[in-house]
């Protein structure tokens, strides 16, 4: 009989230290401290990132911070209603694109921005620190002449508008680009523009025409208004070499008034050289443009030899 008692009592302390041992797993696991979570608004690395690289970074608003403390203690947690997230974003300002006009966007596309030529006075202050001038692009619109469309009907004319400005004086400049498949011409190459054309052999029927299409293409600061050949005359007049001019070619300008001849050298059926001056300005009705501002053409710009 003590012998089974004793049993009993063994049985009974085994449970009872099982007990007490749950109770104690049970009151450490509640005193335990909280998770220590990223409060809202805090940033959380993302992913790793990969070597060389700034991990990714992910801006919890405050229910995404709440969910994160949810999964993570086990417990549900209501944020404050006054509670607010305060995000670090970048200001950005837009910096607004002038819009530029067809003339502008065409002088952009035959004249490429580079060294001393530009497309604003405000980028010349930079340059004319260490250059003697600097060309401002400004617009380029499609030209044309009775002598170009007869001669050239497969070429293309555009008048560029420029202004030079110098370390102490500025003044506007015009350009004439001439196109034709793919090639640009100048009037010191007038030549291959006429061999390009098919005109190979200039006749009686001819010469004033070619003539008055190569001066024109000598004063492109003129072109905007009337240009008058008033007289065209054969003669005799001395050159640099042993030909001399054998024919002449006046014209009147409108702005400024310039009274221009130029002499030409033809010789079996091809033009040899020509060479201009201005004997007289500010005639008849014109546009008085002052010459500080249009210092009228040059000598070179008149001149033209074969090659």
């Amino acid at each position: 009989m003590k012998s089974k008692t004793r049993t009993t009592h063994i049985i009974l302390t085994g449970l009872a230290v099982l007990i007490l041992a749950a109770l104690a797993a049970w009151s450490a696991s509640c005193s335990r401290p909280a998770p220590n979570l990223p409060s809202p608004g805090s940033a959380v690395a993302g992913p790793s990132a990969t070597p060389g690289q700034s991990p990714t970074r992910v801006l919890p608003t405050t229910s995404s911070a709440t969910t994160i403390a949810q999964a993570t203690s086990g417990a549900t947690t209501t944020p404050r209603a006054s509670a607010t997230v305060n995000l670090s974003v970048p200001i950005i300002t837009a910096t607004r694109t002038p819009t530029l006009t067809a003339e502008e966007l065409l002088a952009r596309e035959l004249i490429q921005q580079g060294g001393q030529i530009v497309y604003s006075a405000g980028e010349c202050d930079r340059i004319l620190k260490s250059e003697p001038w600097c060309s401002v692009v400004k617009s380029a619109t499609p030209i044309t002449r009775p002598e170009w469309k007869q001669l050239f009907p497969r070429t293309n004319f555009f008048l560029v508008k420029t202004a030079l400005y110098g370390a102490e004086s500025s003044y506007q400049r015009n350009w004439l680009i001439v196109e034709q498949e793919g090639q640009r011409y100048t009037a010191k190459a007038f030549d291959r523009l006429l061999e390009a054309n098919g005109i190979v052999t200039i006749t009686d029927e001819n010469r004033e025409l070619v003539a008055r299409a190569f001066a024109l293409m000598t004063i492109p600061d003129y072109l905007e208004a009337e240009v008058a050949f008033t007289k065209w005359e054969e003669g005799s007049w001395p050159s640099s070499i042993r030909l001399n001019y054998n024919y002449a070619l006046t014209a009147w300008t409108k702005i400024q008034g310039l009274q221009i001849q130029w002499r030409f050298i033809f010789y079996e059926g091809l033009l040899i050289g020509a060479n201009g001056y201005v004997p007289a300005y500010s005639i008849g009705d014109y546009i008085d443009v002052p010459f500080k501002n249009l210092p009228g053409p040059s000598q070179d710009s008149l001149t033209y030899w074969r090659r």
